[in-house]
């Protein structure tokens, strides 16, 4: 008799086991992944992308400085969070090149450095590159107007290009 309610009991116990552990792996299979941005691997990638005649001029320090830079427009943008920070919900955010370049030279003036708007821009677009190999870059939007049906998620009904993603 002992047997059998050590059993049943074993039983109870994987039971509920079973059903935690369930509920728990298809909650974070639901969630999506969470791309996490390194520092280093984030510079050496973009100074790696950089032509050659672009490396002779900046060096790693520079391009870490424009990084950080850029990283700072992009978090008071919402779109960088830091760990920790509670993820908002939001719908796609855009923003622009031209306007991060001027951000960018913009803070590293405040901060006494002079950088070439040409060489932010060339960083800027390794960086994205960088962004879109961990995965964390959405589709480009281009073109007058789209910055609105961005900013409305009501307005971008029917608005799906080919593949189902926002034209």
């Amino acid at each position: 008799m002992t047997i059998l309610f050590w059993l049943l009991g074993a039983a109870l116990v994987f039971a509920i086991a079973a059903v935690a552990v369930g509920k728990v792996t298809a909650s974070l299979a639901a969630s999506p992944t969470r791309a996490v941005y390194d520092v280093q691997q984030s510079v050496d990638f973009v100074a790696e992308a950089l032509p050659d005649e672009l490396t002779a001029r900046l060096s790693y320090d520079d391009v870490h400085t424009i990084l950080h830079l850029y990283h700072d427009h992009l978090h008071a943008k919402g779109l960088a969070t830091t760990a920790g920070d509670p993820e908002a919900e939001r719908g796609a955010v855009v923003i622009s090149t031209e306007e991060a370049v001027a951000d960018v030279v913009r803070r590293a003036a405040n901060r006494d450095r002079t950088l070439d708007p040409d060489d932010v821009e060339a960083v800027i677009e390794a960086q994205l590159a960088y962004f879109d190999a961990i995965g964390v870059v959405g589709p480009v939007v281009s073109g007058p107007g789209e910055a609105d049906l961005v900013d409305r998620p009501e307005a971008n009904e029917g608005t799906e290009g080919t593949d189902g993603r926002p034209a």
